[in-house]
């Protein structure tokens, strides 16, 4: 795959993130929900990380190839 379209997924996970981030500002959240939203900052927050790593990794092999 493309390093620019694993950048786009890295960009979409981390917009993904913001998202849930916002809806824990809703006040009439209950615990469970504010739990789950938790949860998917934890696994969206997880994914940008792979997704930046691979990218970092994939950067570097293509400087080291050129």
């Amino acid at each position: 795959m493309e390093i620019e379209k694993l950048m786009a997924c890295y960009c979409k996970a981390r917009e993904i993130q913001a998202f849930y981030t916002n809806c824990l500002t809703n006040d009439s959240l209950s615990p469970k929900e504010r739990d789950l939203l938790i949860n998917l900052i934890k696994n969206a927050s997880a994914s940008s990380n792979l997704l930046k790593e691979y990218c970092q990794i994939q950067a570097n092999e293509i400087y080291e190839i050129t």
